[in-house]
């Protein structure tokens, strides 16, 4: 038995709900079978676990952290396909590079786990006093810009003690 397809009415709510989903993915907090980055983060900036919870004010403000943390909110220019074969957002410029970084001090065995879940660990860590509860923020998708150049400065340091190449 098939069902018919039911769409949603394109609600102001639905439309922010569907923003924020686009944001999240685009920065790597939703990843096939796992959303427990998403999750955290709308713990984080609305207090809430799902997304269906939010009301305006709550919308407005993930949707603010997103544009912080580098999602762009923007339509894909006129004559270009957004599809699976086309180029994926990998998080922000900052988050790449504190990848990299880390990637670069494990490759000569001065971070023992370079796992993501190590990552995330330290990026908790390196943020929890800039972070407005003190908790730190869980990955480094979800650092301001301002807290990411303070965690990438600590890892470059860290290179340059350590006499590790990152260019």
């Amino acid at each position: 038995m098939t069902t018919a397809h039911r769409s949603r009415p394109t609600t102001g709510r639905n439309i922010e709900l569907a923003k924020i989903h686009m944001g999240a993915t685009q920065l790597r907090l939703i990843q096939p079978g796992d959303d427990s980055a998403y999750r955290l983060m709308l713990r984080e900036v609305a207090g809430v676990q799902s997304a269906k919870d939010l009301d305006a004010r709550g919308r407005a403000k993930v949707l603010a952290h997103l544009r912080a943390t580098g999602w762009a909110d923007t339509k894909p220019a006129a004559g270009t396909r957004q599809g699976a074969g086309q180029r994926r957002l990998q998080g922000t410029p900052q988050s790449r590079l504190i990848r990299h970084l880390w990637s670069c001090l494990h490759r000569d065995g001065h971070v023992e786990d370079g796992s993501d879940a190590a990552l995330r660990s330290f990026t908790e860590r390196q943020s929890a006093s800039y972070h407005p509860d003190k908790t730190g923020y869980s990955a480094p998708e979800l650092l301001p810009k301002p807290v990411a150049g303070k965690v990438i400065e600590h890892l470059k340091l860290w290179c340059q003690r350590t006499g590790t190449a990152y260019e």
